[in-house]
């Protein structure tokens, strides 16, 4: 009897401190190691929008009051580059910083308006067309400059598509029933990462089929690798409005980084990864901001997994709320998973008591 009641004590506190393991697990999840050791506004107009770097980090191209701007990576010297009379948007360098592609409204006779992309010398000289007819924008340059992705309605609605940098040799990647944008290639040239429907994809770009990596009930958007490879960030509106969050390239481990009341969107990871350039709409107008991280490495504290369309859906929303509550108050958190790992230990000690009494 006494021995029965051993084997079945032994196994019920296993389970007891596996479920205790497996909350610290989730908090240390949650709890990654980011530092943020600055984050400052770096222009103050209105509109702006599509942040990206130069190859040498020294600059930033953005786009704002419907023109092309540039501006040192610490907010001197901003300067309208391009204004074609027209909407133009989604600017980012080539790779090796000498040329700047990005999106146009066009015009032909007898013909509705589209948008095109571009690309023109940095200094915004010599300016050229490189897709016709049906809108085209968001263009993505790969590692070593020789192909673009960017989304098109060539076939309906937008789809990720990828040509040669001087517009030749167009190759549709993706055919999803909802629009897909917001490609950004991952170190190695051979994988893009884009949003479909508030929702984020990965595909290699020799397959036929997507991974999911975020599917759920909230809006997913504008995803973007690390210079690693290592890391994406992202904007989600999982609290209301739109925050900054990070995540393993498996879609694991999802870390918030901005609990602003404003929004923050459009990610731009700086070459050295040690910064993000974004856009926030905090005191009015959307601004160009910036985010320093420590000298920390960013970390994930849960092992990467390979990916399982069905294992990495976060479709609770209590278990997204949890997990928001658990990034805001770590400590709490860290408190309550300890006092209910107390209290659960008395109960079982207490019941094993009463049984052997």
């Amino acid at each position: 009897m006494y021995l029965y009641l051993s084997i079945r004590f032994g196994k019920i506190v296993s389970r007891g401190f596996f479920l205790l393991a497996f909350l610290i697990l989730f908090v240390s999840a949650v709890s990654a190691s980011v530092v943020i050791e600055n984050d400052e506004k770096l222009t103050n107009i209105t509109n702006a929008d599509h942040p990206s770097w130069s190859p040498d980090g020294k600059m930033i191209v953005y786009a704002a009051n419907q023109a092309i701007w540039v501006m040192n990576s610490d907010g001197s010297g901003q300067k309208k580059l391009y204004d074609g009379m027209a909407w133009e948007g989604d600017p980012v360098f080539n790779d090796d910083g000498t040329e700047i592609y990005f999106a146009a409204e066009s015009k032909k006779a007898y013909s509705a308006r589209y948008i095109s992309i571009h690309m023109m010398n940095a200094d915004g000289s010599n300016g050229l067309k490189l897709t016709e007819s049906a809108d085209s924008r968001e263009p993505s340059v790969n590692p070593d400059g020789s192909r673009l992705a960017y989304a098109s309605r060539a076939s309906g609605n937008y789809d990720i598509w990828t040509m040669a940098s001087n517009g030749t040799d167009n190759i549709r990647l993706t055919d999803g029933d909802g629009d897909e944008t917001s490609s950004s290639w991952n170190p190695e040239g051979n994988t893009i990462v884009y949003s479909s429907s508030g929702d984020i994809f990965i595909i290699d770009i020799d397959a036929v089929r997507p991974i999911g990596l975020i599917q759920d009930t909230y809006n997913n958007v504008e995803p973007a690798y690390s210079p690693d490879g290592e890391t994406i960030a992202y904007a989600s509106d999982v609290g209301g409005d739109y925050d900054l969050w990070l995540m393993n390239p498996t879609g694991s481990s999802q870390v918030k980084l901005t609990s602003d009341l404003s929004s923050e969107k459009a990610p731009s990871w700086s070459p050295d990864g040690n910064k993000i350039a974004y856009v926030s709409n905090e005191g009015g107008d959307y601004n160009i901001w910036l985010m320093t991280f420590g000298d920390e490495e960013i970390e994930f504290e849960l092992t990467e997994k390979t990916v399982d369309i069905e294992e990495n859906q976060i479709n609770n929303t209590q278990l997204i709320k949890l997990r928001e509550y658990a990034i805001k108050e770590p400590r709490e958190f860290i408190g309550i998973v300890l006092l209910f790992s107390f209290v659960f230990v008395v109960f079982i000690v207490g019941s094993f008591m009463r049984k052997i009494s």
